[in-house]
């Protein structure tokens, strides 16, 4: 018997914007544009011929009549995933493979997939190093590269993750016990370096202590970023830290700022990936990364 029926597209759309109250939220995690879920939405509405949504300046509410075909919507595509077959192997996890700086890994990312896999412990992440759009083009291609590079090649799409900052900090009681918040005496406070952004300093007092008597190559290096956030966070020194791979230890107050605002490194960090992906496991993870630096 032939049926008169919407697009199926409409429907996921029309879904996925009523459970999550916006369509830019809607369009990543069904991995589309948030245009294209308005147009799916608007050809739904014209099909039924009646609106959908209340749109607003950053959110969609539904109408009423909306609010009566969601629950019979949201029924109807539960039971179409009961209709597909089971993974043959429920218990092998999808590995999703991110390229990214050492930076970025060890101070940022790496602490933050913990609550990644409370989430979703079906999945599993593999960081590798790397800062350059080409490694989405090796023989090994990662499902994302996160990374600060302005020009996007051809052929990928990145959504913004942050913009990038310095920021001097240290423990409350290193401040206390040296008086550092006068900065005539940061010259007898060590200083803490990451050594894969070995300029930080340098490019910070330039900008906002350049008449400032502190020798500013000296001091311990630290491999990586968050192994100099940890000498911080245990009072040995000061640390110029990228703001937005700290802002747990500000607000937790393990670690306190020595200035008042973070300076602007004018880049923003990405996520990048190849045009057309359709992993299921990719667009998972895309959803919640780019939900947590939403609400961060």
């Amino acid at each position: 018997m032939s049926r008169s029926l919407p697009p199926f597209s409409a429907i996921k759309a029309f879904e996925a914007a009523a459970r999550h109250g916006s369509f830019a939220r809607a369009a990543q995690e069904l991995d589309v544009t948030a245009t294209a879920i308005s147009q799916h939405v608007k050809g739904l509405e014209k099909w039924l011929g009646k609106p959908l949504f209340v749109r607003r300046s950053n959110a969609v509410e539904l109408t009423e009549h909306g609010r009566d075909i969601l629950d019979d919507v949201t029924r109807i595509l539960d039971d179409i995933a009961s209709l597909l077959p089971r993974e043959r192997e429920p218990s092998a996890k999808q590995t999703i493979l991110i390229a990214a700086p050492a930076m970025l890994i060890d101070g940022w990312l790496a602490p933050a997939l913990a609550h990644f896999y409370e989430d979703n412990p079906g999945l599993l992440v593999t960081l590798q190093p790397a800062d350059h759009q080409k490694s989405l083009q090796t023989d090994n291609r990662p499902d994302f590269l996160i990374s600060d590079q302005d020009k996007i090649a051809d052929g990928l799409l990145a959504d913004f993750l942050f913009d990038d900052a310095l920021l001097p900090v240290c423990s409350a009681q290193f401040r206390d016990i040296l008086g550092l918040r006068d900065r005539t005496n940061w010259h007898s406070a060590p200083l803490i370096h990451d050594a894969t952004s070995p300029d930080d300093w340098q490019t910070w007092a330039k900008r906002r202590a350049p008449d400032l008597d502190v020798h500013w190559n000296d001091g311990a290096r630290y491999a990586n970023h968050w192994l100099a956030i940890e000498a911080a966070r245990q009072a040995h020194g000061m640390f110029m830290a990228h703001e937005p791979l700290i802002s747990g230890a500000l607000d937790e107050g393990s670690l306190v700022a020595l200035d008042e605002t973070p300076l602007s490194l004018g880049k923003s960090v990405k996520l990048i990936r190849r045009r057309g992906h359709a992993s299921p496991a990719a667009i998972q993870f895309r959803a919640w990364l780019l939900e947590r630096v939403r609400t961060r």
